[in-house]
């Protein structure tokens, strides 16, 4: 049985921790028994809108956050890329002395202990003007548009920004949870349409590393 550790994140599904009984690896527990987040009002007309469609049959699949990446971890897998550098391995769910967990690689070559994710370090500077950085992120993207995985790995919370031996910068994910699935064909199953939205998340990013024009006409 693995121990647990210190808290170290928590995240919009589940909280991770350190493993106790081995420095090298992480633990990660879902928040929400049922899976998924908890239900929240978004308006009259949104609820409403969501509620005709789900009538009409457009349901979403959900899954228990730790289930949904192992799925997602089953995908990288398939393609593989168990061994690439870009992600963050998974092990499978483990017995802890508090309850199930996943255990996940623990990421600890992070090119700055405070600005662990492209979200932190927007979130820091404002715009992304590093070029290693730039390099690291169009890399990154071209392994997901080439292998068509579209998944929480192009979230920039989850993309870590970490060091290899020779200290050259790299992106690698915390997270491959799939996006949700629906009754009908989701989107993102569709090859064509897959690989234009992986596109779009690499402009989206690249817009905000030069302050162009985002999509919404804002300014970084």
């Amino acid at each position: 049985m693995f121990q647990v550790g210190e808290f170290v994140r928590g995240g919009g599904f589940r909280d991770t921790y350190e493993c106790a009984s081995d420095p090298t690896k992480l633990l990660k527990f879902d928040r929400y028994e049922a899976g998924g987040r908890k239900i929240k009002s978004r308006g009259f007309l949104k609820d409403l809108f969501r509620s005709v469609r789900a009538k009409a049959g457009y349901r979403k699949q959900r899954l228990c956050g730790n289930q949904d990446e192992l799925l997602g971890w089953q995908h990288i897998q398939d393609i593989g890329l168990e061994e690439h550098k870009s992600f963050a391995k998974v092990f499978g769910i483990v017995e802890t002395d508090r309850g199930p967990a996943l255990l996940t690689e623990k990421i600890d070559n992070f090119w700055d202990p405070e600005i662990r994710s492209v979200r932190d370090y927007i979130s820091r500077y404002g715009r992304i003007e590093d070029k290693e950085l730039v390099r690291a992120l169009v890399d990154y993207f071209k392994v997901l548009g080439k292998n068509h995985v579209s998944c929480f790995a192009d979230r920039p919370e989850n993309m870590g920004i970490v060091l290899d031996e020779a200290g050259n910068m790299y992106i690698k994910s915390f997270d491959v949870k799939p996006y949700l699935n629906h009754q009908l064909v989701p989107l993102h199953k569709i090859d064509y349409l897959n690989k234009k939205r992986i596109k779009r998340r690499l402009v989206r990013h690249l817009d905000l590393m030069t302050g162009e024009n985002s999509g919404n006409g804002h300014r970084i």
